[in-house]
Parts: structure tokens; sequence; C-alpha cells
């Protein structure tokens, strides 16, 4: 007969023990393993990532480009997935030039200069119109004796080169004056060519310059302001635009872009004293003034209004442009206007 040894519980109860554990310890894991594998997958999906995107201004940080701050500040493109960089400009800087060599993504500039470039074969087409109007003047002192532009001959003319100067060469043709007939100075930032002497006649923005030279103690009534508009030369001002290479390779950028910053722009003008803040936290110069960026605000506002809504221009408006151009031989020749601009990025509502 075989004999069977039963172990006794005194002495093997500890080992009975571990192997309970154990056997509890691999259950548990197994249940925690197979709920992990029930979780959905997106957990563990990388978040989505913001496409850098860069808009290249004409001038400097200021209000004349508050909307594009707004959109910036309140985190509007982020939510766009734009990781927008906004990128100052100056006398020196050719915004379409820039957009259309790749250097920068999106940029502004005047309606005029974007139609002459087009015309001269960059690549370039606005997609949203911020201002009906644009605010170019031309200034003298009223102790100079100039009243017109036939008075301009031999006088030092100070013009912005590089994207400014479409409306001035306009004025020349129509006012029968050559080019020779005058000597045309390249403008900078400052005012003080001009208060001091040293330029007969001065290039302004009636929201920027103009303030200036009326901050430093000359009254109104002490210059003399030609307004391009008197003549027939109140074009469009600043205008929105990309290279036709983005327009064709992402639409769907486009049209985030246009829609964030008119949203910026609906949310500025209603909001000019927030938007001043705004502008001025971004300015990285510590140049811009409060009260100075105040009255600009109020003048961009007036600019931006007109008979079409904000973003759009009439095909009109911007055929009658180009016809003055050509005539004054400021453009070689026409061309169609939805070369120059396209709404199709703007929403319908």
């Amino acid at each position: 007969m075989r004999r069977f040894r039963f172990l006794d519980d005194r002495e093997n109860g500890p080992q009975r023990f571990r192997g309970l554990l154990l056997f509890c310890i691999l259950l548990v894991l197994i249940i925690s393993g197979c709920d992990r594998a029930a979780e959905p997958e997106s957990v563990n999906l990388p978040k989505r990532q913001s496409r850098p995107v860069s808009l290249q201004l004409q001038w400097v940080t200021q209000c004349q480009f508050a909307g594009y701050f707004i959109g910036l500040e309140k985190g509007w493109y982020k939510d766009a997935d734009i990781d927008l960089t906004i990128h100052p400009g100056g006398p020196d800087i050719v915004p379409v030039d820039l957009v259309t060599s790749g250097s920068r993504d999106f940029g502004t500039t005047l309606l005029a200069e974007l139609a002459v470039s087009v015309q001269q074969g960059k690549p370039a087409i606005g997609i949203a119109q911020i201002q009906q109007d644009n605010g170019l003047r031309l200034l003298a002192k009223a102790s100079s004796g100039i009243r017109e532009p036939r008075d301009f001959a031999g006088k030092r003319i100070g013009v912005w080169l590089g994207g400014w100067e479409v409306q001035f060469n306009a004025l020349l043709a129509l006012e029968g004056i050559r080019p020779d007939e005058v000597d045309v100075i390249s403008q900078g930032f400052s005012m003080a060519p001009f208060i001091e002497n040293r330029l007969d006649v001065a290039s302004a923005m009636i929201y920027n310059e103009y303030n200036m030279v009326i901050s430093r103690g000359i009254n109104p009534d002490q210059l003399v302001v030609i307004d391009f508009g008197d003549y027939g030369l109140g074009f469009p001002g600043d205008v929105l635009f990309t290279s036709n290479t983005m327009v064709r390779s992402d639409p769907e950028l486009c049209r985030k872009m246009v829609a964030v910053s008119l949203r910026g722009w609906k949310y500025a003008l209603d909001h000019q004293d927030e938007a001043v803040a705004v502008v001025l936290k971004h300015d990285r110069s510590g140049v811009a003034e409060e009260a100075h960026q105040k009255k600009m605000m109020a003048e961009i506002s007036k600019l931006t209004s007109g008979s079409a809504a904000l973003g759009r221009i009439k095909r009109g408006t911007i055929s009658k442009m180009i016809d003055t151009l050509v005539r004054h031989r400021v453009m070689g020749n026409e061309v169609p206007p939805d070369t120059v601009f396209t709404d199709r990025f703007i929403p319908a509502n």
C-alpha cells in the first residue's frame, strides 16, 4: 500500500500564503493590462501642432496693424493652428518681394502698390482689403509758397521708396511734371528733415506723420496738406496679400488667415483702447506712445469704413485704380482685377 504524506499546515502555512499572494498580484496585473488595452487610442496621439506662419508688415509696429496684433494676443491664430510671427517693416522693406520670394508667407501693402507689382510679373494677390482709403498725404509749410503740386518744380520732396511711390508718380504725370524737375529724396521714419526745412515737401500718413508734425508745435494752419484724393488718386489702402503659390498650395491656410485677421480687425475697431494697449505691448522698440496711437486708431477706423464690407473691395474700384495708373503710365498695361485681388477666402458672414 502506497503511503501518502500529508503536510502539516503549521509547517507549510507561510508558503501557502506566499503562493496565494503571488496569484493575486498576477491576477491584478492581468486585469489592469486588459483595462489599458480597452482605452481609446486617441489618448496616446501626439498633440496637434500649429504651423509656423510669417506676416510681413510694411511699417513699424503701430495701430495701422492693430487687427493682426489683437488676433495674436487673443490666441485666435493659435486656435486656427497658426503659429504667427509678425515682422515689422520700414522704408527700405518691400513686403511684396519678401512674400513672392518665399521669405514670408503673408504681407501687407497698399493696393495700388500691389497692382503695380502684379503688372510687373510678381506672383502676388490680395486676399483681404482692410482700408478703403489709404490716408497718404503730402505736406508743405505755408511759408514755403507751395500751394499745389504744380509748385513742386525744383523742390526737395520726401518720398518713401520701395513700395510707396505709386501715387506720387501718378501725381507728377497728372500735373505734367517731369521726374527730373523735382529733387526726390528717400524719406525715412523721422519727420525732422521736414520740420527743420531740409525737405520742402514730405510724405505723411494722416494717422501718423501728420500728427507727429502737429505734436512738434506746428499748427495745422501753418501747413498745406495735399490730398491725393483731390486729384482723383485716392486709392484703397492696406491689403493683406500672399503669393500665388500659397493660394494654390494651401488655400485652407489662406482661409484661416483671412478669417482670424478679420476677426481681429473687427474686435480692434470695436475696442479701440484695448487695441492700443495690445499694440503698445507688442512694440519691442518702445517708441510708440499711447496718445499718438489712440489718435492713429481713430483715424484707421475711418479708413476702414466705406461702401464695401471689411475685407472686401468692389471690382469696379480696382478697375478704376488700374485704369488711372495705366493712363498716367505708372503701369505699363492693364491687368485683370482678379489677378490683383480675390475674395474667395473671405467668410460669407
